[in-house]
């Protein structure tokens, strides 16, 4: 008899297990994908304050390509 109750607790506890470590996987990727937004987006501010400081120095050169795009480069081999 104690043998059964035991049992029936146990099968019970399985399916819980399951819903715990599916709600675990899910709050973990929720925390992982937050901190990835947020470190990529302190990078995109760093390279945005860096050309802005650029700009301002009066250092900063527009890179143009409307004159090289259509032609080869200068390397020999590379085209």
């Amino acid at each position: 008899m104690r043998t059964e109750r035991r049992r029936k607790t146990r099968v019970q506890f399985i399916p819980f297990m399951r819903w715990m470590l599916g709600w675990y996987i899910l709050a973990f990727g929720i925390i992982i994908a937050m901190m990835s937004i947020v470190l990529l987006v302190g990078k995109a501010v760093e390279q945005h304050e860096s050309k802005v400081n650029l700009i301002r120095s009066g250092q900063y050169v527009e890179p143009d390509f409307q004159d090289s795009w259509n032609k080869k480069s200068q390397r020999g081999n590379a085209d």
